[in-house]
């Protein structure tokens, strides 16, 4: 009998934090594809094939330190699930996003995989890039969703009547 050569199963490695921001401010934040750069220094530029709401095969991609990753959303269950694919020369990634209501906000965990024969190859090395990477990632959305967050409620407090500085004097 013929002995197959076994292709090493991809690892999967996850990153999570809390973030003091509503579901739905970060769910905005993390799937305005075009707008990542403005977030993420490591993003260099962004493109999305839509500028409506993305949904299952809407193609971006967006350039980093090593490449271009052309990408296709493979899940959405807005505001709780965002999942793409992608690919970058001879690696291929994949990423699924959950985000949850929290008591004092939402907790996200992102869980990515990267496969193909570099990732084979050089998989310590990329594996530990890429939980590097994903715990940057983390904290850089929840300093923007909280920035959003925290410009949000000052306009809806500078807007209601009977707030602010009226009066004083």
């Amino acid at each position: 009998m013929e002995q197959q050569a076994k292709v090493p199963t991809p690892r999967t490695v996850t990153a999570s934090v809390d973030i003091a921001a509503p579901q739905r401010t970060v769910w905005t934040v993390l799937v305005d594809v075009a707008a990542w750069p403005t977030w993420n220094p490591a993003i260099r530029h962004a493109v999305c094939d839509t500028e409506l709401e993305v949904e299952v095969g809407t193609r971006f991609r967006f350039a980093t330190e090593i490449g271009t990753l052309k990408c296709r959303v493979t899940e959405i269950d807005a505001p709780r699930v965002f999942a793409w694919r992608g690919r970058v020369l001879a690696v291929a990634e994949r990423q699924r996003w959950r985000l949850e209501t929290t008591e004092h906000g939402t907790h996200v965990t992102v869980d990515a995989e990267m496969g193909g024969l570099s990732a084979v190859l050089f998989r310590r090395r990329l594996d530990d890039r890429l939980r590097q990477v994903l715990d940057a990632l983390v904290q850089l959305l929840r300093l923007e969703a909280e920035a959003r967050a925290s410009e949000i409620s000052e306009a809806a407090r500078v807007a209601a009547p009977g707030t602010g500085d009226q009066g004083r004097g």
